[in-house]
């Protein structure tokens, strides 16, 4: 398969070098973040968000992280969140706004790296079909997209070397790699490997000079250094670094086998699935695949990169690929699958992690779109393969425009800013009314973004406990926390283990969930006084035996009742 270039006037195209193009990447920034901007305040109170969130309000409130509470997420997030709150206010929206941001930047990318060698039209559409699925399927401030940001701009270095190679564009790609280690280490890690394969490649089959010369790769060594030395001088400074490191390789002994998820899994509980394939017409079940295309297409960009890669790797090696539009599709492949790598390595390679890692993916899927080739069969199917992207991808992304923006109607008053919720919350304003600023609660099992919205703050030195996935003996650790401390309150989820585990972590084995010594701890210390309906949950409020519960609410339980 021959290709052909997308300009007729070079073999291949660097939009950089075009004022036009430069305009156009603006534009497409620009118009990405007006995109996602009504996205900002809205919120289904999804649990995850409050890690980074919580994190960042302990360290403004003189925790040291590792230390002084527990995380296997290394420091980029906590540490860079907790500086925008000093800035600019410990709100919501403040680390809401950061998303558009991100979002312009993954179009922005998309477009300038799929422009080298796809028509204008066919990057832009690249950089939309991520636009619509990508931040708007999980619009939530995560280290996922933290570090996401960080590895697309390792990998656009890694692209700008090989077009460019100077020391600068060495020491800025290892840079970000190592930053994205230090936001994500899985994701750092996997994007180390995916590019150490890409530059092995350009090295042992490239005729021209080598990219990586003894001193461009003394500066991208020295990138990958540089960052880690504040950050262990820090921990170590403030006594911390060896728990730092255990901290950063407790997934490796701890992570069990209750947080694997096959490939390309896709989050749907067996009531979702029985709606939307087990019941109803053929052409009902028949839409319904067609509207989730998002979901069966991007699992398998990954293995589209692996042939192309394969591709260009032969070509280099028979000296028939263009020096530079070779190294092009190389590195961006390699860097897609190490992106896929650190998904799988880490056991969640869902359709939710390979959006957090696969912004890059636009790009791959922008070649089968659009790069110019002289397969007959391809240009004959390509205008099919278009129209079927835009199609449905919008439609997909339609989904989270009706559910997000234009459907969350309620404004919900917190501590850290008003929010937009789809359906009445009632725990944040039971907890404003009745939680001092400051207080310890306990929230169990997994919601520590009450803690954040409420302003109530954590007893224990852990985020969230889950069975399956914390150890005993962390478990151990929080019940002498709770012991020596005990809290007033306790917002209990008591469904969470029948209802949410076998949804997002369906590996996690029986036995796990049979014995849980917090819950015991609780129905044993503490008494139901309400319950409280949430956006998407059940909460039971319960006060320590010894003292009276709060106010109670209509409809909920009274003390003595059973939850």
């Amino acid at each position: 398969m021959t290709e052909l270039p997308p300009n007729p006037r070079e073999s291949y195209f660097i939009p950089e070098n075009s004022r036009v193009e430069q305009g156009m990447a603006l534009l497409v920034f620009a118009v990405s973040m007006i995109y996602l901007w009504p996205y900002r305040a809205v919120t289904d109170l999804f649990q995850d968000e409050g890690i980074v969130l919580e994190g960042a309000q302990r360290i403004l409130d003189g925790q040291v992280l590792y230390r002084d509470f527990f995380s296997f997420y290394t420091p980029g997030s906590f540490y860079s969140m907790a500086l925008l709150f000093k800035i600019f206010g410990s709100s919501y929206l403040v680390a809401r706004t950061l998303l558009p941001i991100f979002g312009g930047l993954f179009s922005l990318l998309t477009y300038l790296l799929a422009r080298r060698v796809t028509s204008r039209w066919i990057a832009l559409l690249a950089a939309y079909l991520f636009l619509v699925i990508g931040l708007p399927y999980r619009f939530l401030h995560l280290h996922n997209w933290d570090s996401m940001v960080l590895a697309y701009l390792a990998l656009y270095c890694a692209v700008r070397l090989a077009e460019a190679p100077k020391g600068n564009w060495a020491f800025a790609t290892g840079t970000f790699v190592s930053l994205t280690t230090l936001f994500e280490h899985s994701k750092g890690a996997g994007l180390l490997i995916g590019l150490a394969i890409g530059f092995a490649v350009l090295t042992r089959w490239g005729r021209e000079s080598p990219i990586l010369t003894r001193g461009r790769f003394a500066a991208l060594a020295g990138g990958l250094v540089w960052p880690f030395i504040p950050v262990f001088a820090y921990f170590a400074s403030q006594g911390a670094l060896g728990q730092m490191i255990a901290d950063w390789t407790w997934p490796l002994y701890n992570y069990s086998e209750s947080n694997r998820l096959p490939y390309g899994w896709i989050n749907i509980s067996p009531s979702g699935w029985e709606a939307l394939f087990g019941s109803g017409s053929w052409t009902h079940r028949l839409l319904s695949i067609l509207f989730m295309t998002p979901c069966f297409v991007w699992p398998l960009v990954p293995l589209v990169a692996i042939l192309f890669l394969a591709l260009h790797a032969s070509r280099r090696r028979s000296g028939s690929g263009e020096p530079k539009e070779s190294a092009y599709f190389i590195l961006v492949s390699a860097g897609c699958i190490g992106l896929t790598l650190s998904a799988v390595i880490t056991g969640r390679p869902d359709v939710q992690h390979l959006i957090f890692a696969g912004a890059p993916f636009g790009v791959v899927l922008a070649w089968v779109l659009g790069a110019t080739t002289r397969s007959p069969f391809l240009e004959k199917i390509r205008p099919l393969l278009v129209v079927y992207c835009l199609v449905f991808f919008s439609a997909f992304g339609m989904f989270f425009v009706i559910t997000g923006p234009l459907g969350s109607p309620i404004r919900l008053q917190t501590r850290r800013g008003e929010v937009r919720v789809p359906r009445p919350d009632q725990v944040i304003p039971y907890l404003i009314r009745t939680v001092a600023p400051g207080e310890k609660i306990f929230v169990y099992p997994q919601q520590p973004l009450f803690y954040f919205l409420s302003g109530a703050s954590n007893p224990t030195s852990f985020d969230f406990f889950q069975l399956g996935m914390n150890s005993p003996q962390q478990f151990t650790q929080a019940l002498l926390e709770l012991e020596g401390h005990p809290p007033r309150l306790v917002v209990w989820d008591p469904a969470f283990n029948n209802l949410i585990v076998p949804i997002g972590w369906p590996a996690t084995r029986l036995e796990m969930l049979a014995h849980d010594p917090i819950r015991d701890f609780i129905l044993e210390r503490y008494k139901p006084c309400t319950t409280l309906g949430s956006v998407n949950f059940r909460y039971v409020v319960l006060a320590a035996k010894e003292r009276a519960c709060p106010m109670s609410e209509a409809g909920g339980l009274t003390e003595g009742d059973e939850p």
